[in-house]
């Protein structure tokens, strides 16, 4: 009697649930409603990346916000979640605020946030004053936002224009660990501690022909900056130049080594002056930049480069090529 019964809920609750199997699916129905899912879930993540952003320009304009700014991501990626979190991170504060460069902080944010404007669809023409403004105010900081502040006697490398130095910190610094003030200047935006607090690292990482090092302001120009000024013949190029001459003739006085200097003089210098002179005669003053050629032409028979340069030399002055009867020439490059 057991098994007739068990028999028959058994034929019941199949017949319940063949009841219950769904007809053929909507496939319209169902692609419009993953569409619908699709633009929401777009228009969160803008929403969140705007949201990002105005969260880190608020914090990078004052110092001491961005401080306050930087000291949070800390707490809240590194201590977070201890059991030990209230007093360990007591014990961070304290030893590490004094030795905190807040200028170095907050332009490190500040850079961040222009590489997550990129990030979020900035176009070149949105993006060049902005990153030509942080270069020109970086350039003209960088060993003050590279110094320890509670360095007293202790000397300071000299770094070069936007040279990268020494290995990274991705943990944030702490008490018996590197000063985090000078690392963040030398760190990948995508690996720093404030793409790790918002989780934006992954976007940061996939960023093409965009320095993603703070610090290296020549690798800017570079990879960004000077392919427009010379698409655009923009004259500032000349300025670039001499920025980079005077900070690479610094650095070379800077060493003790008397070698050093010697090199600057005979081979650094003339290989700058040299790609000036090309952009002299991008921008239009031809006359210019063929006389300062052979100047450092004769001047530096020696140079490595010297062979090249005369080659380029003798193309620039070689005559167009003869007209052909009936014929074009060819265009002058």
């Amino acid at each position: 009697m057991r098994f007739l019964l068990a028999t028959a809920a058994s034929l019941t609750l199949g017949s319940s649930l063949l009841a219950q199997t769904p007809g053929p699916i909507d496939v319209n129905a169902m692609l419009a409603g993953l569409q619908d899912l699709k633009q929401k879930q777009a228009d969160s993540a803008r929403h969140q990346l705007a949201q990002t952003i105005s969260d880190f320009t608020a914090a990078y304009s004052d110092d001491a916000a961005a401080l306050d700014f930087y000291i949070e991501a800390i707490r809240v990626t590194r201590f977070v979640g201890r059991d030990d979190a209230d007093s360990t991170f007591d014990v961070w504060k304290k030893a590490m605020t004094p030795r905190l460069n807040a200028h170095a902080i907050a332009t490190a944010l500040r850079y961040t946030t222009l590489s997550l404007q990129r990030a979020a669809g900035g176009t070149d023409a949105q993006m060049f004053p902005v990153l030509f403004a942080y270069t020109e105010d970086t350039q003209a900081h960088l060993p003050s936002l590279l110094a320890l502040p509670d360095a007293g006697d202790q000397p300071t490398p000299q770094r070069g224009y936007g040279e990268r130095h020494g290995e990274r910190n991705t943990e944030g610094g702490g008490p018996a660990g590197p000063d985090p003030g000078e690392r963040i200047m030398e760190e990948d935006v995508s690996q720093n501690v404030f793409a790790r607090w918002y989780d934006i690292g992954d976007e940061l990482s996939q960023l093409k022909d965009w320095e993603p090092v703070p610090a290296n302001v020549d690798a800017m120009y570079q990879k960004f900056l000077l392919p427009i000024m010379r698409k655009n013949r923009d004259p500032r190029l000349l300025q670039y130049w001499d920025n980079r001459i005077i900070s690479e003739r610094g650095v070379a006085s800077s060493e003790t080594a008397e070698f050093s200097s010697d090199h600057y003089n005979s081979t650094t210098r003339p290989a700058l002056l040299w790609g000036r002179a090309e952009d002299e005669i991008l921008i239009g003053q031809r006359d210019q930049g063929i006389t300062d050629m052979y100047g450092l032409v004769k001047a530096f028979p020696a140079h490595p480069d010297a062979g090249k340069w005369i080659t380029e030399l003798e193309g620039l002055l070689a005559p167009p090529p003869a007209v052909a009867a009936g014929g074009t020439a060819p265009a002058t490059p």
